[in-house]
């Protein structure tokens, strides 16, 4: 079977064919480091480093790009709130804590972890081509998208102008300097004192979505295989994203498939900074096992809106104990035969749109085989590969929690 995956262009699961025969690009939106991370980020994280470690299992050379967003009204906001701390200063702090979770949780580095800040360059040549492109138009020092220039604005959303006008949209700003409704900042100018660059058109800072457009083509090329983020990015964040390269830099698809994560609520709601709803994986580990958090991450699927509530961690101890010990057994030493029945359904689980709570269920079966001592021959071993490749500690995974912290 091959390798199928949901993508959000077009809404369907289909057959996954990389630009480059053998080679997966991949990008996944990264954090804001205003504030601490929470198991929302986590959910998000684990899934797309665990779907990471199947591209490489299936043999492709993959290369995963996750960008810092350092500079938005957030990071202002908060630097001005602590007295005009430097930004830099935030980033690296709340950036450190995220990455020592994350690590913590064997997230294999990634390939790449640029900062916005660091391709101001590259976002003032996209914004430059999309205005010589008749993309983009400067009023007053802003520098403005202009949505209907691009025949495919709200395809990754299914939406007619019209209805995406009525979505809640963070990047509906200066709505008075503004030739349409949809159109948003590529760059701004900022107020008195806030951090900006120089650039054609006056002192000023990026827009949202610009920031990841310029990363992405920087690191990984005009086009890519995979783009991730939460599915709270759908609309506006990766539809801009969409406008931006593919009227600067060249034909379509800029990407091959959009996965989008579903949002981790708390008691049925949304878990979020603003709303200060938040549950920490760096708590839930003083508690429980970092292994144990991933199980527990990896047992909703990708696109699922999972509801957490206290105690579902205990509700997996034995899942996890019987992994835990069937993976560590003597007979999981013995490597399987090639193709044995256990790696191909853990196979067909995931090729069939990564179903990873799917493969979880077929490895614990296996695990009950093991511990009653009725498994077949290899399955132990088959066993323990297979924890691996979904990234694993204790079943020797690659990565932080080994010692690992290459990409």
């Amino acid at each position: 079977m091959t390798l199928r995956l949901y993508s959000a262009l077009g809404r369907e699961v289909r057959g996954f064919q990389p630009v480059r025969p053998g080679h997966v690009s991949m990008y996944v939106c990264g954090v804001t480091p205003y504030d601490v991370t929470h198991l929302g980020h986590a959910f998000s994280y684990v899934q797309f480093d665990t779907l990471r470690r199947y591209l490489v299992y299936r043999g492709y050379e993959t290369r995963y790009v996750q960008n810092v967003t350092d500079i938005d009204d957030d990071m202002i906001m908060v630097s001005k709130r602590q007295g005009g701390r430097p930004i830099a200063e935030i980033r690296d702090e709340n950036d450190a804590i995220f990455r020592a979770d994350l690590d913590r949780l064997n997230v294999l580095r990634p390939s790449a972890y640029p900062y916005a800040t660091d391709h101001i360059p590259e976002i003032i040549e996209a914004t430059a081509k999309l205005i010589e492109r008749g993309n983009a138009y400067v009023v007053d020092g802003d520098v403005f998208f202009e949505a209907t220039t691009f025949e495919r604005y709200g395809a990754l959303n299914g939406l007619s102008f019209e209805a995406l006008g009525k979505l809640e949209n963070p990047e509906s700003k200066r709505a008075e300097k503004k030739r349409g409704h949809l159109d948003f900042l590529l760059w701004q100018q900022v107020d008195p004192g806030d951090p900006s660059w120089d650039s054609p058109w006056g002192a000023g800072r990026p827009g949202w979505s610009i920031e990841c457009t310029a990363m992405s083509v920087k690191h990984l090329g005009s086009q890519i295989d995979i783009h991730g983020g939460g599915s709270d990015l759908i609309f506006p964040h990766h539809e801009n994203e969409i406008a931006q390269a593919e009227c600067a830099y060249g034909p379509p698809p800029f990407c091959g498939h959009w996965l989008h994560n579903g949002m981790l609520q708390l008691d049925g709601v949304k878990m979020s900074k603003s709303l200060g709803n938040l549950v920490l994986a760096r708590v839930l580990m003083q508690t429980y096992e970092p292994d144990q958090l991933r199980l527990y991450l990896l047992s909703t699927h990708l696109r699922t809106d999972a509801n957490y509530h206290a105690g579902d961690l205990d509700g997996l101890s034995e899942r996890y104990g019987r992994l835990q010990t069937a993976a560590n057994s003597e007979s999981a030493g013995i490597a399987p035969a090639a193709g044995h029945p256990l790696q191909r359904e853990f196979e067909a689980a995931m090729d069939n749109d990564f179903q990873a709570p799917a493969a979880l269920a077929a490895l614990d079966d296996a695990a009950q085989r093991v511990l009653a001592g009725t498994a077949a021959p290899g399955e132990a071993g088959a066993l323990r590969g297979a924890l691996a490749t979904m990234g694993f500690a204790f079943a020797g995974a690659g990565g932080p929690a080994n010692g690992d912290f290459n990409p």
